[in-house]
């Protein structure tokens, strides 16, 4: 089974290569090339079953329908061009289907080794899902090659202006004769088509414009970003690079943190921060403190249930050290929650009904108390 996350590393060349492909052909390339490793020095044999494909058609029951594929896709080949050579080569050496499995094996042509194995510069980068999920089988050639063009200076440029002439990308794609015959074709079924999926589907944003050499269209300039990212996801980003270390109080006491970061413990990122949004910071640092004078106790059975063992004597301490006067009738069969009332009056105005009513919320979501215990704390205040 092919992972999702896979990605395909393939050279600028081959980006730029002429072939022409069915979207079956090209999606199966890229399943393949998504299993070469970045420390493979030569190919091996790689597979799939059937059902990765897209096209269900190619089923282990019309095993004809499968000898027509291979056929197809090993009569195919790619021109690669630079300024000493020009390489034409097939995909696969070789396909082979194990009857009654469904398993599809292949072994890419050892000329386009170059172009796949042990790349360390002008190459391209992309998630195989990206690539599987075009409906046009140009949109994902057309993503590659712009891409390849904006990776190579995305440190150093915000916005890339590269311009392809239209009889290159006619050629490059080997396109049906009337698109370059007649402009309106290329354009509606070619250009716009792909840019329309590449701006909805992937992380790069494409605008195009039509440059003329008299009064003929001869060349597209594309302009190319990055797309900026939404508040959430970048409010997501950093919670990720966030460590252990950044949950923790500026000014925290040595011995605080050095109890609270040790691995031993192995508290999360979330425990912290649930640590110090509900404790006060000199409570916390005090039962560290104990902590780390019993440490290498032979008594201690368990340092993390020695920590949270004494918040919860926090809590207890907090409740019966304020009298709330409230009615337990209200509650009915809820027990009453003095120590949340308690707390409440620490941390907010009280007599703010907004700033209760949010604290209640924030002990909902932290799964402190339950939804009845909310709802009957909240007519509490009512009552």
């Amino acid at each position: 089974m092919i992972h999702s996350d896979k990605n395909l590393v393939l050279a600028n060349q081959l980006v730029k290569g002429r072939y022409q492909l069915t979207k079956e052909e090209q999606n199966f390339i890229y399943l393949m090339v998504s299993q070469i490793n970045k420390d493979d020095t030569k190919f091996t044999e790689y597979q799939i079953h059937i059902k990765e494909l897209e096209n269900a058609e190619l089923t282990q029951k019309q095993y004809g329908r499968y000898r027509e594929f291979a056929k197809s896709l090993l009569s195919k080949v790619i021109t690669i061009e630079d300024e000493k050579e020009i390489l034409t080569a097939n995909w696969f050496s070789s396909l082979k289907y194990i009857k009654g499995t469904g398993i599809i094996k292949a072994k890419i042509s050892d000329d386009l080794k170059p172009y796949l194995l042990q790349l360390k510069k002008e190459f391209v980068q992309a998630k195989l899902p990206t690539l599987l999920q075009f409906n046009s089988k140009y949109s994902s050639r057309l993503f590659l090659l712009l891409k390849s063009d904006f990776d190579r200076q995305r440190k150093h440029k915000q916005n890339l202006f590269v311009v392809y002439d239209i009889e290159d990308l006619n050629k490059n794609f080997e396109l049906p004769k009337s698109y370059a015959t007649y402009y309106r074709n290329f354009k509606e079924k070619f250009l716009l088509k792909a840019l329309e999926e590449i701006n909805e589907k992937t992380d790069l944003h494409i605008d195009y414009f039509e440059r003329k050499t008299g009064r003929k269209i001869t060349s597209i300039e594309f302009c190319i970003s990055h797309k900026e990212k939404t508040e959430s996801q970048l409010r997501k980003e950093i919670e990720e690079t966030k460590t252990l270390s950044d949950y923790l109080p500026y000014g925290l006491n040595n011995k605080a943190v050095e109890v609270l970061l040790n691995e031993e413990i192995n508290f999360k990122k979330h425990d912290l921060k649930h640590f110090f949004e509900h404790y006060k910071t000199e409570d916390i640092e005090q039962i560290c403190y104990e902590l780390f004078n019993c440490w290498d106790s032979p008594k201690l059975m368990s340092r993390e249930g020695f920590f949270r063992g004494k918040l919860k004597l926090l809590n207890k301490k907090k409740t019966e050290n304020l009298s709330l006067n409230i009615d337990p009738s209200n509650f009915f069969d809820v027990a009453p929650r003095s120590d949340i009332m308690a707390e409440a009056k620490a941390v907010c105005i009280y007599d703010d009904e907004d700033d209760y009513f949010e604290f209640l919320d924030d002990k909902l979501s932290a799964k402190e108390i339950t939804k009845k215990e909310f709802d009957k704390l909240k007519n509490s205040y009512n009552s």
